[in-house]
């Protein structure tokens, strides 16, 4: 296995050669090459969960003339990984806690497989009860992946590449859900009136999806491990010397630090509001512009692929400056701006306007998801990523939830003009909590403390 190993030089020990050794070894960081197929792969099944989230909302009316359901019951294929989420969190985080980051992939990949075979007893109108088995499949496999981004960077990246490593892991997971806004538009016919069409492409859909899945199941067992012989950055090193608390302890600790509490609260706001667009986007527009779902769903992707480009930006940025305050701050605000602009240029009728404030709005509100991951952990360093990473996520699904909630009724009894005021409510609410955090960062405090004070002189790498 390739790698540059890092041996750091030791001051007043011992004499003994056998401590040296000790020492020496317990001080070697060393960053291997295969991490970027970890992350990889990672970041692919977290493709493949992602784009079984809004698998029906996305074409929400199609679903609902094929199956004869209303729209909240539609709402609630997605909403059904949120509600799992919300209920399982804190068991599902002690477990994870516990299991090591291996079975976690694998457990996801695992109930992936299940919720795509699951969709070939979903072709008959008569079939919805399987379409909710599925679903709930496919949130038990949510329940996984989404803690995995920011442990996986700890455990296999050095601290000037965590932040880009955990928004490239963010970054599969929102690259399934955009395309899952064009892949069932261009696969399933939209034509209510032709239930065998529909039922042929929705056949099609699940048979690709199977296959890919199962294929991903087979690399994760064969390929994927759970972390290197010896940690990437000082401060994983740190981290395990320090990591000998239960798990209701850890939790209890979080509770009780105030910047967690408000980052708890603004990622949920801010996902959720993320959650609720994903959802209502195909309803909404149609307000607008009837019959054009295929436009729709192209629209979904570009909401979500802005937002990629934007999570590695900012990621990036976080890396080189680790301002995560002020980063966070000001995609917030751009978000609220944003939200409004969109909202108003609904009414001037060019599809194509809204095409482009849609990818604006997507490259703020989409890329949210890293930062608020990486200001969670820096708050609560050196508490474990992965129970921090379960609690933000939890945060999420029950403020998805409520906004989903808040937002459909809106626009469904109301109309979209009250329904886009609320969604901008909620995010300048986001800017207001925000601000109230401070600046504590504690893991790259950690980092600096430790790194500045040692001479370059003192530091050998060789290549192994």
């Amino acid at each position: 296995m390739e790698g540059i190993a890092v041996n750091k030089s030791n001051e007043n020990i011992q004499t003994s050669q056998d401590t040296k050794d000790n020492i020496a070894q317990n001080n070697d960081i060393r960053v291997y090459k295969r991490r970027l197929w970890m992350l990889c792969l990672f970041s692919f099944l977290s493709t493949l969960c992602g784009m079984l989230f809004p698998l029906y909302v996305s074409t929400a009316n199609v679903t609902m003339c094929f199956y004869d359901v209303g729209m909240e019951v539609v709402n609630w294929t997605s909403m059904i990984v949120l509600l799992v989420y919300a209920v399982l969190a804190f068991p599902v985080s002690s477990l994870i806690n516990y299991m090591d980051l291996r079975w976690t992939v694998i457990c996801t990949s695992f109930w992936n497989v299940l919720a795509t075979l699951t969709q070939f007893a979903t072709l008959k109108p008569s079939s919805f009860i399987y379409v909710m088995v599925s679903c709930f499949f496919a949130s038990l496999s949510n329940l996984f992946v989404l803690a995995v981004p920011p442990v996986l960077a700890a455990k296999w990246f050095p601290s000037q590449e965590l932040s880009t490593a955990c928004a490239f892991g963010v970054f599969g997971n929102q690259l399934g859900i955009a395309l899952a806004f064009v892949l069932p538009t261009q696969i399933v016919s939209s034509e209510c009136s032709q239930k065998d069409l529909i039922s042929t492409g929705k056949g099609n859909l699940a048979t690709i999806l199977s296959s890919v899945n199962i294929v991903v199941f087979i690399l994760v067992i064969f390929t994927f491990q759970n972390a290197p012989k010896f940690p990437p950055s000082i401060s994983e090193v740190h981290k395990k010397k320090e990591d000998n608390q239960s798990h209701s302890q850890i939790v209890l600790s979080m509770i009780k630090n105030r910047n967690f509490i408000l980052v708890f609260i603004m990622y949920g706001m801010m996902v959720g509001c993320f959650f609720a667009m994903s959802t209502n986007l195909n309803n909404l527009i149609l307000h607008f512009f009837p019959h054009k779902e295929v436009e729709i769903g192209w629209m979904g992707l570009l909401f979500i692929v802005a937002g990629l480009v934007g999570s590695m930006i900012f990621g990036f940025i976080l890396d080189c400056t680790h301002k995560f305050k002020e980063t966070a701050f000001s995609v917030c605000v751009a978000s609220f701006i944003t939200c409004l602009v969109f909202s108003v240029c609904l009414y001037l009728n060019h599809i194509w306007i809204q095409f482009l404030t849609i990818g604006i709005y997507g490259f703020f509100l989409t890329s949210f998801l890293p930062i608020g991951f990486e200001y969670g952990i820096e708050v609560t360093y050196p508490l474990p990523e992965v129970v921090c990473a379960v609690l933000l996520n939890g945060s999420t699904m029950i403020f998805g939830i409520i906004i989903i909630e808040m937002q459909s009724h809106i626009l469904e009894c109301h109309g979209p003009v009250l329904s886009n005021a609320s969604m901008a409510a909620v995010l300048f609410l986001c800017c207001i909590v925000t601000s109230f955090i401070s600046k504590d960062y504690k893991r790259s405090k950690k980092n600096a403390e430790i790194e500045s004070p040692v001479p370059v002189d003192n530091f050998h790498f060789t290549y192994i």
